[in-house]
């Protein structure tokens, strides 16, 4: 095996270590959160809080460690794993809300989070290659690194403050005044006529 072929597949795997991790992370936080709702020892506002603080929070603040020590390949490789390995923990916390908030509209809860921060990455990537366009410097990923860190941890404490776990009133089934379902919330495949 030469050398470009030992720097391909080096930077092959170093690569997928961060998710990797993830996905470990996603599975062992989604039994633990599991585990802890069953047994009562958290609600299951408490279990999306905490799980939600733990891996957006946490990985805010080791993006203020990636912009002082970022320079370092060894030190970015690592913080970079070990925040995306930790951010899996999204699974249990915000992830799975729409679900326990409102099940009959979990898909469009879903579909408009899943927008929104699609707009948010194409935002990031412009930001990026904004601020490093004219000056691709260690001191322009700084304030890239700064920005994510305040992303993630102004996203985390909005969630820890304002998120919850109940199931909203707005869910309910709306109803006609005699008591049949609204018109909009009539099944389309019934094949039954209607009088």
């Amino acid at each position: 095996m030469g050398n470009e072929q030992v720097v391909l597949l080096m930077n092959g795997l170093l690569s997928s270590l961060p998710y990797l991790g993830k996905y470990l992370c996603a599975l062992a936080s989604s039994v633990l959160a599991d585990h802890l709702r069953r047994s009562g020892k958290l609600s299951t506002t408490t279990a999306r809080k905490l799980f939600t603080g733990f891996a957006v929070g946490l990985p805010g603040i080791l993006m203020i460690a990636q912009a002082f020590f970022g320079h370092d390949r060894v030190w970015s490789v690592a913080i970079f794993t070990i925040a995306l390995t930790i951010n899996g923990a999204v699974t249990a916390g915000y992830l799975g809300n729409g679900l326990d908030i409102a099940p009959n509209f979990s898909g469009t809860i879903f579909g408009m989070a899943n927008t929104l921060s699609s707009i948010g990455g194409w935002l990031s990537a412009f930001m990026v290659g904004e601020l490093t366009k004219t000056h691709n410097t260690y001191e322009q990923w700084q304030i890239v690194f700064f920005i994510l860190a305040g992303v993630y941890i102004v996203g985390a404490l909005c969630f820890t403050c304002f998120g919850s776990g109940e199931l909203q009133q707005w869910n309910a089934r709306v109803e006609a005044p005699n008591g049949a379902l609204a018109r909009e919330e009539e099944p389309l495949n019934d094949k039954t006529e209607k009088a």
